[in-house]
């Protein structure tokens, strides 16, 4: 039948198209010490683990520990106080839940 012929020089391309798109890797987002330094309020707050950016924001109120810790790393990094205080698989999980991008490489631990 020619019309399913035509349909199928029709699909195929886009098929390939669509398994091309899906392969390519989006660009993290990547910031400076500097940029993660200007949230460190209430209403804007990021912190670093591991070299990772994190906008906790909106998890400020909720965390167990209390709103004081957090505030208390909002625009640094909190790296050691986070592996120190032994979190959880659970917690690890929620935090990456908030990852926005990665440290610049200049400003990394493990460059």
């Amino acid at each position: 039948d020619s019309n399913s012929m035509a349909v199928a020089a029709v699909v195929s391309p886009s098929a390939h198209l669509q398994t091309t798109v899906t392969h390519r890797s989006p660009r993290v987002p990547e910031f400076s010490k500097d940029e993660v330094a200007d949230h460190c309020e209430i209403h804007s707050c990021w912190i670093i683990v591991c070299d990772k950016v994190y906008d906790v924001t909106n998890f400020t109120r909720e965390h167990p520990g209390g709103l004081d810790v957090i505030m208390e790393y909002a625009g640094r990094d909190a790296t050691v106080a986070f592996m120190d205080k032994g979190h959880s698989k659970d917690a690890w999980i929620v935090l990456s839940g908030y990852y926005i991008g990665e440290l610049v490489k200049k400003d990394r631990i493990n460059k």
